[in-house]
């Protein structure tokens, strides 16, 4: 895919798989996301005894895959460090989420009401992004 056709794809998707590793094991977990051309965007939800918000923390390099499956298939697949999102650069996050055009509603736990857990932005920077079609009409 061509740098516009993957910035075009992760503009109309709303969600994929964010891989995150404490150097030993590797965490896998759908997001939600929002991107603004530049920056991948996450709403994480999370308790004080969230397993995915110790990979965080851990995590040097994350890696984000957006899929579509089916006859014709594709992918993007980026790379890079992720980071909490600085308060003064929190509407840019809110922004980027809410133009993709879905409320970030997977990563919340169906067993917690909103008010037991914490709510933070992060961002992969993506210093690697590769995207691919495959299948017979490609």
């Amino acid at each position: 895919m061509s740098e516009s056709e993957i910035d075009s794809f992760l503009r109309e998707r709303d969600s994929g798989v964010l891989s995150l590793s404490d150097g030993r094991e590797s965490y896998a977990v759908p997001e939600s996301f929002g991107y603004d051309g530049e920056s991948i965007y996450f709403q994480m939800a999370y308790t004080d005894s969230s397993h995915k918000m110790s990979f965080m923390e851990t995590t040097e390099t994350a890696t984000f895959t957006v899929y579509v499956d089916g006859l014709t298939a594709s992918s993007v697949v980026a790379r890079g460090p992720i980071e909490p999102v600085p308060e003064d650069e929190q509407l840019l996050a809110a922004n980027a989420l809410a133009e993709n055009n879905v409320v970030p509603v997977l990563n919340v736990s169906t067993q917690m009401s909103v008010d037991e857990l914490g709510f933070d932005f992060y961002r992969l920077r993506p210093e690697e992004i590769t995207g691919r079609r495959f299948g017979p009409d490609v």
